[in-house]
């Protein structure tokens, strides 16, 4: 059983650090926070998926090798890993000192109020927002010279 949950782990791992690469692009060429903490996420699932049905699939072949197949430890198994991910999060987000954003100094413990599901939500607030703001804004053709790039630029800042 330690085998199998380590292979998944390790599976897991092996998903996420293979994504450093574009992670370490969009941080070079963006540095959004509310993005890049998106995408973080979006990764930590992606792998944390394949991981999980390592886990279930090498728990089933391990009971059928054996003759014996209990759905009822296949279940509570399943039942584990969804509390483990809970768990998992909310500890990663607590203990996360190496996502902040640029202007804070590092600390290893961090205090934030929430939890992560109340800050992934704002996070999507925060990319959704600008979007609408640039969506709002219209030249009319009375005052299209009145608009320089410079005030577009004030304006998206904003």
């Amino acid at each position: 059983m330690v085998l199998i949950i380590l292979s998944g782990f390790v599976l897991t791992s092996a998903i996420a650090v293979s994504f450093a690469p574009i992670v370490i692009l969009f941080q070079l060429t963006g540095g959004n926070y509310h993005f890049l903490q998106l995408l973080h996420v979006a990764i930590f699932v992606f792998s944390g998926i394949f991981g999980m049905k390592l886990m279930i699939d090498a728990l089933k072949f391990a009971c059928e090798k054996k003759d014996i197949y209990p759905r009822t430890g296949v279940n509570v198994f399943r039942i584990w890993m969804i509390i483990l991910a809970f768990v998992g999060i909310q500890i990663a987000w607590n203990l996360r000192p190496f996502m902040c954003n640029k202007t804070e100094e590092f600390k290893l413990f961090r205090k934030y109020e929430g939890n992560f599901y109340t800050a992934i939500v704002y996070s999507v607030q925060q990319l959704v927002k600008p979007a609408e703001r640039e969506s709002s804004f219209e030249v009319r053709p009375e005052n299209q010279a009145e608009v320089t790039d410079t005030a577009l630029l004030n304006l998206i800042k904003k």
